[in-house]
């Protein structure tokens, strides 16, 4: 069988077998709950228009997707490394492009699951209003390549730092950057730097794309650019991961 698959049935395995992996779903799910209950009985919040709601909770599912991917990519190799079953890893016959890619089975398993779970809350508060199978197809065309880009950007850190907690840290730091046009006011992303910010943002080009498409039902052809951000960054943090794991040290 080959290699990538069985490294990532492993690690699917793993994380829908662990106490640890269902209990960052549970919790996500509890964060998605909380939200939409917010969302639905808070008087001040419920005044908003229904697309912007929709456009707040696809924000937020991205944004718990890039964390879930953080801490599973963290663990990948450094995990590996501590609990002493890297070197017997790297001793089988496979290449550093098919670890890093099996390593992101799990994480393409808890995205998937994810995705699967926030569907009801994008439902309960978007069914009454405009776009929402707009907004479930652009959460899985635009969400994918931001949250699986975490991932590979984890698994590198994981490699280059040797250690979870370390690479757990770093990614973090970056995640609250580039997740910050979630809490910034549109006033401060307007500005010349905030723009400049959000060109080579991919989080921002989800954002950007959420917004257009479900509050100003803008077409696809409009979200090109965009949609090209997440790409690249889906493919530079692919090429990190296989760096950082190339040049580990055991």
């Amino acid at each position: 069988m080959n290699p990538i698959i069985l490294i990532a049935s492993k690690e699917s395995g793993e994380l829908l077998g662990s106490g640890r992996g269902l209990g960052w779903l549970l919790a996500l799910s509890v964060i998605l709950s909380v939200l939409a209950l917010l969302l639905v009985s808070n008087t001040e919040l419920s005044l908003l228009d229904n697309a912007q709601v929709v456009y707040m909770v696809m924000g937020t599912i991205t944004a718990l997707g890039g964390l879930l991917a953080l801490v599973l990519g963290s663990d990948a190799i450094a995990g590996e490394k501590e609990r002493g079953t890297l070197i017997p890893l790297l001793l089988t016959p496979l290449t550093t492009t098919q670890m890093v890619l099996g390593k992101m089975g799990g994480q393409v398993v808890a995205w998937v699951l994810m995705y699967a779970l926030s569907l009801p809350y994008l439902w309960a508060v978007g069914s009454s209003g405009q776009n929402l199978v707009q907004a479930i197809a652009y959460l899985a065309l635009f969400g994918t390549p931001v949250v699986l880009g975490f991932g590979f950007y984890a698994i590198g850190l994981s490699a280059r730092f040797g250690n979870v907690r370390t690479a757990l840290l770093a990614a973090l730091i970056t995640l609250m950057l580039l997740a910050s046009p979630l809490l910034i006011g549109p006033s401060l992303r307007q500005s010349t730097l905030g723009k400049l910010f959000d060109m080579v943002n991919p989080f921002s080009a989800a954002l950007n794309t959420f917004d257009s498409v479900v509050i100003d039902s803008q077409p696809f052809s409009m979200q090109l650019g965009r949609f090209s951000v997440t790409l690249i960054w889906l493919a530079l943090t692919l090429w990190f991961a296989r760096r950082s794991a190339q040049a580990m040290e055991i």
